[in-house]
């Protein structure tokens, strides 16, 4: 999911509310990358200062009881066609989309693993893609590091 399209769900106006509650579930993971099941069972002792910001720390746990995510995957279906979205869209989709983010803005891929909670960074690798404009950053990053550490290659015109 693109950010564009992320942002058209934020900007939709939905009068059901139960569309409302499914779509902020929705960018609520997108902005996280938190599973369903976590979110079903966050409460105020999982929010904890870390460098003076409030973050959500838990243990992650997996679960095959998809009885309330059906329903919400439905709704975030739902919003994503009034939205124009032609993908495939999930609530999973959310924590794609975290991924994705979080290294386009330079996190590193270990930290990204962490937080999604998977055991094996290759899990990570599967859905966390390398994006165009992250490779455009990291290559003029890469660039601007070694400039001036290069020898300079005399007789070149």
């Amino acid at each position: 999911m693109t950010l564009d399209e992320l942002t058209a769900m934020t900007e939709i106006k939905l009068e059901d509310p139960n569309m409302a509650f499914a779509r902020d579930l929705f960018i609520f993971g997108s902005w996280t990358g938190i599973a369903f099941i976590d979110i079903k069972n966050l409460t105020e002792d999982n929010i904890s200062m870390v460098n003076g910001a409030p973050w959500i720390v838990s243990k992650r746990q997996k679960t095959f009881n998809i009885g309330n995510l059906d329903s919400i995957n439905k709704r975030i279906k739902k919003v994503a066609v009034m939205c124009g979205i032609k993908k495939r869209v999930s609530f999973h989709v959310s924590r794609h989309r975290w991924a994705v983010l979080a290294l386009e803005y330079g996190m590193p891929i270990e930290s990204v693993s962490k937080i999604l909670g998977h055991m094996n960074i290759t899990t990570t690798q599967i859905y966390a893609k390398v994006t165009s404009s992250k490779l455009d950053h990291d290559i003029s990053v890469f660039e601007s590091r070694i400039k001036g550490h290069l020898p300079v290659m005399g007789g070149m015109a």
